[in-house]
């Protein structure tokens, strides 16, 4: 999910820049150009942590600026196909539960959740399944794994992260802790 990772890039220090220290007019040039951007390939960049090579300036007929080959180290989320998360439920609706997972948000549809019949408690904003009674609200920690990749690098708010917790060892972390804890005490009978 998480990565640090090693990127070229390149520097625009503007006129209004040029009497700063070069290394602080990098850097927030970098943070300005990459930080929040969203590459299919890379994931989205979430911070810039600094330069590490800065080549030589280059300025172009017209244009005030001094644009600097960089090389720079940056943190990327990347959601692979398949990873287990580990999330915060942000938002119950009818159809799922949006569930935190850094700089974007996945979608656990009600089909995806248990293997039982699941209705939507409009009036505690909760979706509660048929037999078992296991409810999911606003809140809850859930671990997920990932099973739908869709990033959008002109729209990153159109990006999309499908989730299941159909799986054993999925679920609400409470939901996990009681399944062990039954298991524990059925192995001691």
């Amino acid at each position: 999910m998480y990565k640090k990772m090693k990127l070229e890039g390149v520097a625009r220090i503007e006129p209004n820049r040029l009497g700063d220290p070069l290394e602080e007019a990098v850097d927030l040039a970098l943070r300005n150009k990459y930080e929040a951007v969203v590459d299919k390939t890379l994931g989205t960049i979430v911070a810039v942590l600094g330069a590490d090579k800065i080549g030589e300036g280059h300025i172009l007929a017209g244009d005030g600026s001094i644009y600097y080959d960089v090389v720079f180290d940056a943190v990327v989320f990347k959601p692979e196909m398949q990873e287990l998360i580990e999330g915060e439920v942000v938002e119950i609706v009818k159809f799922g539960a949006f569930l935190s997972l850094g700089p974007f948000d996945g979608l656990l549809h009600v089909s995806q959740i248990t293997n039982e019949y699941i209705s939507y408690d409009e009036k505690n904003a909760r979706l509660v399944s048929k037999e078992s009674n296991k409810s999911l609200g606003e809140g809850d920690r859930v671990r997920a794994r990932i099973i739908a990749v869709s990033l959008n690098e002109k729209e990153p708010r159109e990006s999309k992260i499908g989730l299941t917790m159909r799986q054993t060892g999925l679920g609400r972390l409470e939901w996990l802790e009681a399944a062990r804890e039954a298991e524990v005490k059925a192995e001691a009978q």
